[in-house]
Formats: structure tokens, sequence, C-alpha cells
């Protein structure tokens, strides 16, 4: 557009926001989105995911610094921004005695959708969503699958430019997720989305940049492919078969290699941390190695900590202990 001219969807800038003048929600964040991104917004749980969503939202006012959507600053009177997003906040609630036909129609008239536009956008969106059965029936009466779907409806009925999901997989069943999952990859190809998560393998499944929060700061923003390169495993399990004597001798000779931080076995399952400086390929393959000699089958082997409390730990201790660093390198320079 004429009045974009950097063509950027988001860009933030030192974005801050502090709660009743002591509470640092966000902490001076900057990063930008293209259109067609798919960002995930990454963070264990009071990282700040949520604040940094209502304030590209225009909901909060920052403290300090600024967004813009479109080439132009959000604030809480820029209706015309918002009409261009749709959103979904984590664990949407509707009105219980409405059907998702009286519900998805109160909204199109919201935002103006004249009669004539509304029954088919309404129409269409209901089948999109899967839940053309129960469109005449009380959202009372939903499972929280059903309830994310309509969630899912409301936020499309404007024809958003940009789809703002706050943790849309969270409280799902299985299938329940692997459709949401599946919805956002097929709206990721015409619309520029971010999806908050704290589940990484739902980000690693949808997104192609990612950020992350950690006590309100960005640590990390770039794309997922790198993110991934920086997170190796480095934990992991393994089952195992075979006479136990052997299975213990194996694992005295795996403890005596220099790659490995823990080595502990729990009846058949040997547990392995490595040292930060070892190579995954290389010790697991000395570990192979030892096992075969011992005559020990391999049944199963697993890499440890999926969801991202458990993936970024590394990430955000070593991004604490520099900060710790810089402030006592600091002091030391005093």
């Amino acid at each position: 557009m004429a009045d974009n001219p950097s063509g950027l969807v988001i860009e933030t800038y030192k974005l801050t926001k502090i709660y009743q003048n002591r509470q640092i929600a966000l902490n001076d964040v900057t990063l930008s989105i293209e259109p067609g991104s798919v960002l995930g917004l990454l963070g264990p749980n009071g990282a700040g995911k949520t604040t940094f969503l209502r304030l590209v939202l225009g909901l909060h006012r920052p403290t300090a610094g600024w967004v813009k959507l479109f080439g132009k600053t959000m604030s809480p009177n820029a209706a015309d921004l918002r009409r261009r997003m749709g959103y979904i906040p984590t664990n949407p609630q509707f009105p219980a005695g409405m059907t998702p036909i009286t519900y998805l129609d109160y909204v199109a008239r919201l935002f103006g959708l004249t009669s004539d536009s509304r029954k088919p956008r309404l129409a269409s969106l209901i089948r999109a969503v899967d839940l053309l059965p129960v469109s005449g029936e009380p959202i009372a009466g939903f499972s929280n699958g059903m309830t994310s779907r309509l969630a899912v409806a409301a936020s499309l009925i404007n024809e958003p430019d940009l789809l703002i999901w706050d943790e849309p997989t969270h409280g799902l069943d299985p299938e329940a997720r692997r459709s949401m999952l599946e919805l956002i990859k097929r709206l990721s190809r015409e619309k520029s989305l971010i999806v908050s998560s704290h589940n990484l393998s739902d980000v690693d499944e949808v997104c192609n940049h990612a950020a992350v929060l950690s006590r309100g700061q960005l640590i990390y923003n770039g794309s997922l492919q790198d993110l991934k390169g920086r997170m190796r495993r480095n934990h992991y399990e393994l089952d195992l078969e075979g006479d136990q004597k052997a299975i213990t001798k194996a694992t005295a000779a795996i403890k005596n290699m220099t790659e490995f931080k823990t080595v502990s076995l729990k009846q058949r399952r040997l547990e392995l941390r490595l040292n930060d400086d070892s190579t995954n390929t290389s010790a697991l393959a000395n570990v192979f190695m030892t096992l075969a000699d011992s005559k020990v089958t391999l049944v199963s082997i697993r890499s440890v900590g999926q969801q991202t409390e458990q993936a970024f730990l590394d990430l955000v201790e070593k991004e604490e202990s520099r900060g710790f660093a810089r402030a006592y390198q600091v002091e030391e320079a005093a």
C-alpha cells in the first residue's frame, strides 16, 4: 500500500509496558514482521506474550516505545487498524444463550457488514470451521474444540490481513489440536499470523519465524530453523533390553565417557545428559557401540524436553547468566 513505505505488517520499537509503576511486563522489544510471515511468539507463562499482543492490538497503551501496523502507529483510537486484524484470546468465552449463527451475525454487524454481505459470509465461515451441524445450537453445550472453531470463525469475519491468536491450541484434545494446526497452515497461505504458544512442537509445525520472550525481554528473534539449530538436544532417554548385568556393565562404561554430564540407569531406562561442548552424534555413536559390545539391545531412544519451558531453559539461562556477567563487568570497570 502507498501509505506503508516500509511494507511491514508490524513494526515495534523499544516497546515497553510497566504496570502500576513497578511490574515490568515488557522491556525494550524491537521487532518487525513482513507480509506472509507466520510468527511463533514463544516463552514460558508470565514471559510477556499476552502483554505484547495487547499492545499490538491497541488494547493497552505502551509505557514507552511504539507499535506500527501497516505503516501506521497503533493507539486505542485506531479502529481503522483493528478492522484489519482478527484476534483470538486464550480460552475465548461466548454468550452461552447465543448460537454460532446469532453470535457471528452480531460480530459481523459490529464490523458494519451489510445484511447482503453477512449471510453468505456467515454460511461460508460456519462450513469452513465445520460447525454446520450445530450452527443453531446454544454455545453453552459446546466442547473446547467447538468453542475454539467458533473463535476462529469470529476472528475471520472481517476478512483481516493479520491474525493474532493467543494460545489457540490451549486445552484442546489431540484431534481438535490437529484440526486447529491444519487450519493455521491453510490460512498462512494468504495471511500474516502471530501465534502465541508455550508449545514448541505446535510452533515448529506451523510457523516460519520465532520470537522468544523471557521475563519481558526479547531474547531471540529470527528464523525458526536458526532457533532449532541453537537449541540442539542434549538430554536423551534410551530404553534397553538384555541381561541386567550386561546393562549395568555397559552403563558403567558409558559413565567413564567424557562427553556426558550425567548418566543414570533406572531398571532398563538409561538417561543421558551431554556436556555443552559435546557433539551428540559422536557421543551417541560411542554409546551404541558400547551397548552392542555388551550385547544389549536398544529398544527406543528419544530426545527429552518438547515443552518450551524445558526446551528454552538453556536459552533463557544463558541469556540471564550473560546479563549477570555484563553487570559484573560494569562493576569491575567502575
